[in-house]
């Protein structure tokens, strides 16, 4: 760092110099040419050139070269253009008023485009803080999570001040400088710089090196300030050896401020979304219990039903009776199962524990072992299965994917008349397998294609009037299924009438290694 103070500090002596050498280089040119041309120009006209050109070098240069220049041309003024020429002697006293008045008017000028030059300077200062304020808010917006606020308000406070920088945010027991972002042997590394930090988290104004406060640190600290609040310090070292220019530490103070309200607001947001996910899991366990209290009531009422009559039985009751009786506390029993499944399924998907084991399957077999399934539920209903031959493998999770063709299965045994055909068709494209599971059905209206798939959602049945009975979950659960494969599910109305549910696999999973068997 001393090495590259000693260069800075070089450069600056030495453009210093290259200044005073333009300035006195601009006014001798000027009166060099007026000399060539001193017996065709009054003397006035030569006051006027000589002072045009302290007007450029003020102009152009500081305060420093502008003087000198002033001091020149008053100078070569009097030695080669006031008789007696070639000497300062003054015989005329007018000519001193007309020092004088050149005098003040390049002092007047000088100062005035000095103070143009740092108006400029500082319109330039502003935009060049106005632009980097703004790339900043772009940059933090698109942050996904603090981390990457965090990451991104290091990199622009280290470039503010030419340097570095690092951040320690606050927690319950103050500033936790172990996971300070950027510190790796940095900034907070030193006893002073913490105590400093300290100092301004607890006063939220900047403290360390070039200011009143902890001045003996290495690092000038600036506090993440909000309105209410302070949500950690910002450290910041420059490259150089010398202190922090005021221009880059108001810049730094504006990017700080501006990344604690950053922090601020995905806190915020965090919190919202923390508070809203409590509230969605509350209302679905509400939800949840309401669908036991009220779907489970009526199969254990048939169980019961059928059961006592079994137990009463003295040999009064037929056999075929007690065969249905029986076959009645079966098939509840089924029913209560595939309801308690769809409700454990759905909490799976919802606190998002649902875990995928793929492997590249040929997807008749989760169809075939669905169908068997739905054997007795499909009952006399003809279905068709569409699957080319070359039909890919698709890296799935079986028992998954088997889930999505029982609750689409059910689903259109549910909302179509008895007897009427379901067609199951499948087909590679765009680096995915397509599944369309058509019925022959009313349909689903192009209003309520979105509602289906949203939980204890409920439509009509076959003709339209009451709801088939069921939680209202199985399209919600096919949808978090194919979603976990990285596919999507939607429903469209079917060539031949009704609801056509279709959902893509993608080809993606883990190498095969060997082709499964056949």
């Amino acid at each position: 760092m001393g090495e590259e103070a000693g260069v800075s500090e070089a450069g600056d002596r030495r453009e210093t110099r290259l200044e005073y050498a333009r300035a006195l280089a601009i006014l001798g040119a000027m009166a060099a040419l007026c000399f060539v041309l001193r017996s065709r120009l009054q003397t006035t006209d030569v006051a006027m050139l000589l002072l045009a050109a302290v007007v450029v070098v003020a102009a152009r240069h500081r305060r420093g070269p502008a003087m000198l220049a002033t001091v020149f041309a008053i100078a070569a003024f009097d030695f080669l253009f006031v008789p007696p020429y070639y000497t300062f002697a003054v015989r005329e006293g007018a000519y001193v008023l007309t020092f004088g008045v050149m005098l003040l008017v390049a002092l007047v000028l000088s100062r005035l485009a000095a103070r143009l030059r740092d108006e400029a300077e500082s319109a330039r200062e502003r935009e060049r803080r106005a632009a980097t304020r703004y790339a900043l808010a772009r940059e933090l917006a698109e942050a996904e999570d603090r981390a990457g606020q965090v990451a991104v308000a290091v990199r622009y406070l280290g470039e503010a001040v030419d340097g570095r920088a690092a951040l320690a945010l606050a927690g319950n027991g103050g500033l936790d400088f172990d996971a300070a972002t950027g510190s790796e042997g940095g900034p907070f590394a030193g006893v002073a710089v913490r105590v400093a930090a300290a100092w301004a988290m607890e006063h939220r104004a900047a403290a360390g090196a070039g200011t009143g406060h902890c001045a003996d640190a290495e690092a000038l600290v600036v506090p993440l300030a909000t309105a209410d609040r302070v949500l950690g310090v910002a450290a910041l070292v420059t490259n150089g050896a010398g202190p922090i220019e005021a221009a880059a530490r108001r810049t730094a103070e504006a990017l700080a401020e501006q990344t604690a309200t950053a922090l601020e607001r995905m806190q915020l947001t965090e919190r919202h979304d923390r508070a809203r996910a409590e509230v969605e899991a509350e209302r679905l366990r509400t939800a949840l219990l309401s669908s036991l209290s009220h779907d489970l009531r009526t199969p254990l009422g048939s169980i019961e039903g059928a059961a006592s009559s079994l137990l009463e039985d003295g040999g009064a009751l037929a056999p075929d009776v007690r065969r249905e009786l029986a076959q009645t506390i079966l098939e509840e029993s089924r029913r209560m199962t595939r309801l308690v499944t769809n409700l454990l399924d759905m909490v799976r998907v919802e606190t998002g524990t649902l875990a995928v084991r793929k492997s590249w399957q040929p997807l008749e077999e989760p169809l075939g072992v669905a169908l068997l399934r739905m054997d007795e539920r499909l009952g006399s209903r003809p279905v068709e299965t569409r699957l080319p031959e070359d039909l890919p493998f698709v890296p799935i999770d079986e028992l998954l994917i088997e889930q999505v063709f029982v609750n689409l299965l059910e689903n259109a045994v549910k909302y179509t008349p008895p007897g009427s055909p379901i067609t199951i068709a499948a087909q590679a494209e765009n680096g995915a397998v397509r599944v369309d599971v058509s019925d022959r059905g009313p349909g689903v209206p192009a209003a309520t294609r979105e509602l289906v798939f949203h939980k204890f959602h409920r439509g009509g049945g076959a003709s339209g009037a009451d709801a088939p009975g069921g939680a209202g979950l199985g399209l919600t659960i096919c949808r978090g299924i194919v979603a976990a494969h990285g596919g999507r599910i939607w429903v469209d109305e079917s060539e031949g009438g009704g609801a056509a549910f279709r959902f893509t696999l993608p080809l993606d999973g883990p190498p095969m290694s060997a082709p499964p068997a056949d």
